[in-house]
């Protein structure tokens, strides 16, 4: 007999037999067959049905126990519900068994579908879980991201440094200070700019400079002057100076600020005189700073305590100098000598903390380095993953080999000292913070 496939079965009638008697298992599906033959007429006749697989084969568990043969019986179908129904129905009016008188009962109805469609729901819901907890990006960061992968595309290295594609071909070259303002610049357009990564100027850009039409882009503070300053004394000539507006960056301008700022460019020699003027300006104010200390010091000579009041005064003085930042002052001998000269009163040689943390300013290269309260290192960092150090809020120090602006102000706001090569001019400095600058 034909055996319906497995894969189409929908339904197994369970059904169970008692007979009184002994019979045996082809006794009992002779029954089956044979008693419900022309029953329900042809189209559910059992043999044809089991011929074309609609019906399976029909299986049967039997015991004999005191002259009585019990058996469970599955008949496997693929017929639908109803056609399923009507056979297990007829199969309950089978009477006899072989010689014996016998009672069919069916138990049930089994959908095997069902296990099926639990296995299905359950997978559906593990499914679902894991996609619900999964984190799915925002959809801003997406956009973010695509257009940051854009723009990175058209950023390319010359000689090691990060410009847009049109700086190796053009006869304008843009000058700048870091990779963002080039990135921002080739967002709106600008193709021909090159970063010099710092205030330390590669040798690479006079070369690749050489013979063009220069301008340097700058930013609107006191870094913007610094970068200035070293391109001239690389001796990289530059044709013109553009400047952000003051407090702002080249990485946040937007795009009309950048083609106003670029179409107010002045000629290098102007923007240099002037620089050199403020320069002598701040000099000869230093030099009236410098001596009006000693005179008081030796009116009060002999008188300790005073002295040691206005050696005080004086810290302080200094002190707040250093927040408001020291234009121009190159940290030379000098510097170190009225450094220690602070300390005399405590009758100690040793070097002070400003000393000490300018000494390991001079030891970074791109790099910020975090202190404990003794001044031991925490861990030191490349600048651009200083925003990521968790370190930062517990350092008491923070050294970076860079300008000292707001952020930077704002993500080291638990420390007490600050120290980086100069400050920015729009710095707005809050109480009880020291900070130290190298120029």
């Amino acid at each position: 007999m034909s055996k319906a496939p497995v894969d189409i079965i929908k339904y197994i009638i369970h059904a169970e037999v008692e007979a009184n008697g002994l019979i045996e298992k082809p006794d009992l599906i002779g029954a089956i067959f044979g008693q419900t033959e022309g029953l329900l007429g042809e189209d559910l006749d059992l043999r044809e049905l089991q011929k074309s697989g609609r019906i399976g084969r029909i299986d049967a568990e039997l015991k004999t126990k005191d002259g009585v043969t019990r058996a469970k019986i599955k008949i496997p179908s693929s017929l639908d519900m109803v056609e399923t129904s009507i056979i297990a129905a007829g199969v309950e009016t089978i009477t006899r068994v072989g010689p014996c008188d016998a009672k069919f009962r069916i138990v049930k109805v089994e959908d095997v579908r069902e296990d099926k469609r639990k296995a299905i729901v359950e997978r559906a819901r593990n499914i679902l879980k894991t996609f619900m907890s999964s984190e799915l990006p925002d959809v801003k960061e997406i956009t973010e991201e695509l257009r940051e992968d854009v723009r990175e595309e058209g950023i390319v290295k010359l000689k090691g440094l990060d410009a847009g594609p049109a700086v190796a071909t053009s006869d304008n070259v843009i000058i700048v200070e870091g990779r963002a303002d080039v990135l921002n610049l080739l967002r709106n357009g600008v193709k021909n700019a090159i970063a010099v990564g710092g205030i330390k100027i590669p040798p690479e850009i006079e070369a690749i400079t050489r013979g063009k039409t220069v301008t340097a882009f700058v930013d609107g503070d006191r870094g913007g002057d610094l970068i200035l300053k070293s391109l001239k004394n690389a001796g990289v000539y530059i044709n013109y100076v553009a400047r952000a507006p003051v407090g702002r960056e080249v990485e946040g301008l937007t795009r009309k600020e950048l083609i106003m700022a670029l179409r107010k460019k002045r000629p290098a020699d102007e923007v240099f005189s002037e620089l050199s003027k403020e320069a002598s300006g701040a000099s000869r104010q230093r030099e009236t700073r410098r001596t009006a200390p000693t005179k008081k010091a030796t009116a009060s000579e002999g008188k300790s305590v005073r002295r040691g009041s206005r050696s005080t005064t004086r810290d302080h003085r200094v002190g707040r100098r250093e927040i408001q930042g020291r234009s121009q002052r190159t940290y030379d001998q000098r510097d170190k000598t009225r450094l220690h000269s602070r300390n005399r009163g405590s009758e100690s040689s040793r070097p002070s903390q400003e000393e000490l943390l300018l000494e390991k300013l001079s030891g970074l290269k791109k790099e910020a380095l975090l202190l404990d309260e003794n001044l031991k290192e925490i861990k030191r960092v490349p600048l651009e993953n200083l925003k990521k150090t968790r370190e930062v809020k517990k350092a008491v120090a923070v050294i970076v080999d860079d300008i000292i602006n707001n952020d930077l102000l704002d993500l080291a706001k638990n420390s007490k000292y600050i120290v980086g090569i100069t400050t920015a001019g729009d710095l707005r400095p809050p109480e009880g913070k020291s900070i130290v600058t190298k120029f």
